[in-house]
């Protein structure tokens, strides 16, 4: 499913093509790494490993946006063979509009580091664990293999997975939270702790969250959507999971992909929303096109159905598939909205693209099987 190829910065042959030695790493030359120091996961214990392991590579760690700008500034100037990005979904699609921003268009390889809340893409290239990944990369070879990504194209915003409805509703949620106890006048550095990473969603969802959706659902209905395809080609897959042309609803117009009542709309290009939560899992299935994914159950089928759903198993009753080149949403009320694991208030109309750029991305497990060779 996944298109694999070589770093494009390589310098010699791995030890497996024609018996050559393998360049590694090593000090970390010709590597930058850009950290989100606003994440729980990175703290100066980590910035010091990551400097030790790779003393020649540029660590740089961002604070705030305008250190973010300045920083891929930075990285565009010195081009660096690798990137590793650390600190959450949000921080790899920051980087990549950053570098887009710069008037780049071939992005260096990514190499996401678990070091996030969600981590779906780090999880989607088998990164693993960060202490033991930063004491091996010196001997990963330089010629680093990499999986071929897609990106989506939101209204002029790269990322990998954007959506409407309940992720928009909890990641939102999570954030309004923590500004919450970011506010509060006694213990809000323990309370932040607390209501950071798994445990913090948890909490959103349990309180705010499910609470904040069924009085909506009293109050306002069920939401409706309508989902257009706004490219040519579109597909589908059928009852066994293959792909198949769309051919169109019966009397309506062929443009017409769902129309009918939503709980999530989103589209993405990993298999992952992060905490290994498949909700993408044909999202590779279309090299050049994105996945859009409707799922019309209610929460009580969510529930019942959690393990599927969260494995992403195929077939599963109210989720629909599309593949296209882009598309338009159109709700019949605001929706809460979430763009590359970032919440982003709320929309009634979303339109999206697959992006002209893609990105290259460490293979981690094919990285570490290559250094053992």
């Amino acid at each position: 499913m996944g298109e694999r190829s070589p770093g494009k910065q390589a310098l010699r042959r791995t030890s497996t093509q024609e018996g050559h030695l393998m360049e590694r790493i090593g000090k970390g030359k010709g590597v930058a790494a850009l950290l989100n120091g606003r994440a729980k996961k990175v703290t100066p214990k980590v910035v010091r490993a990551l400097q030790k392991a790779l003393p020649e590579a540029t660590v740089l760690v961002s604070r705030d946006l305008e250190q973010a700008r300045r920083q891929a500034r930075l990285i565009v100037e010195e081009h660096p063979y690798l990137v590793l990005c650390g600190g959450g979904d949000g921080t790899i699609a920051q980087l990549l509009n950053l570098l887009r921003e710069q008037g780049l268009r071939v992005f260096p390889t990514v190499g996401p580091l678990k070091l996030g809340t969600g981590n779906a893409w780090a999880n989607s290239v088998g990164a693993g664990d960060f202490c033991k990944l930063v004491g091996q990369l010196p001997r990963l070879p330089r010629q680093l293999p990499t999986q071929t990504f897609n990106l989506l194209d939101v209204e002029g915003t790269l990322c990998h997975f954007a959506g409407l409805g309940w992720d928009g509703k909890v990641l939102n949620d999570y954030l309004r939270n923590l500004d919450k106890r970011s506010s509060q006048l006694f213990g809000s550095r323990l309370a932040m702790r607390f209501h950071k990473g798994l445990g913090g969603y948890l909490y959103a969802i349990s309180r705010m969250s499910i609470p904040d959706e069924w009085r909506r659902l009293w109050t306002e209905g069920t939401p409706r959507l309508t989902l257009e395809n706004a490219g040519q080609e579109a597909f589908t897959l059928d009852a066994h999971g293959n792909l198949v042309p769309w051919g169109g609803l019966a009397g309506l117009d062929p443009k017409l992909l769902y129309e009918g009542p939503v709980s999530v709309a989103a589209s993405g290009t990993v298999a992952e929303f992060g905490f290994r939560l498949r909700v993408f899992p044909f999202a590779r299935a279309k090299p050049g096109f994105v996945n859009v994914r409707v799922y019309a159950g209610s929460i009580g089928d969510a529930l019942r159905t959690l393990p599927r759903l969260w494995m992403g198993r195929y077939p599963l009753e109210g989720m629909h598939d599309f593949f296209v080149k882009s598309a338009r949403m159109r709700f019949s009320r605001p929706m809460p909205f979430e763009i590359g694991g970032d919440g982003a208030g709320e929309r009634d109309l979303l339109e999206l693209s697959v992006a002209p750029e893609t990105v290259e991305v460490v293979d981690w497990p094919t990285a570490r099987d290559m250094a053992r060779s």
